[in-house]
């Protein structure tokens, strides 16, 4: 078993298939690139300019004013807060069924508890069926 975590089974699409693949996946690429579009313009733009990023960068961060003590630490505290309380929201639970007793499955096979019971604890159950599907015999292999 080779030791990456892609999966690459290219080999079982038929043509057509791995075609459309291809094509989707270089229409989302380049949609992905639309997205960052403003973002290469403006590098393009300074490219443009011949300015270097260091002083540019230093020259804006020079005109922002300097945020107060009290501003730095409301917001240090406000996002702590809120990271807190979205700790505690409760999960989504994916489903509210509530478990079945080893009676209620007994109940609905139709089959002793007793026997369920003790299949539990086997390696390996063989499960004989009636010719409608109904569960007959659990036979188990220790």
């Amino acid at each position: 078993m080779p030791d990456s975590l892609i999966i690459n089974a290219r080999h079982r699409l038929r043509w057509h298939e791995r075609l459309f693949s291809d094509a989707t996946t270089a229409m989302l690429w380049g949609a992905w690139l639309w997205l960052w579009r403003p973002v290469l313009n403006l590098l393009a733009w300074v490219a443009g300019l011949g300015v270097s990023a260091a002083p540019a960068l230093t020259k804006f961060l020079a005109s922002q004013p300097v945020p107060s003590l009290e501003n730095s630490v409301a917001a240090l505290a406000g996002t702590s807060g809120t990271l807190l309380l979205w700790n505690l929201l409760p999960t989504r639970r994916a489903s509210t069924l509530s478990t079945c007793s080893i009676h209620d499955y007994a109940r609905h096979f139709e089959l002793p508890a007793d026997l369920i019971l003790d299949q539990r604890d086997s390696k390996v159950c063989v499960v004989h069926h009636d010719a409608s599907g109904r569960i007959v015999n659990i036979e188990s292999h220790r």
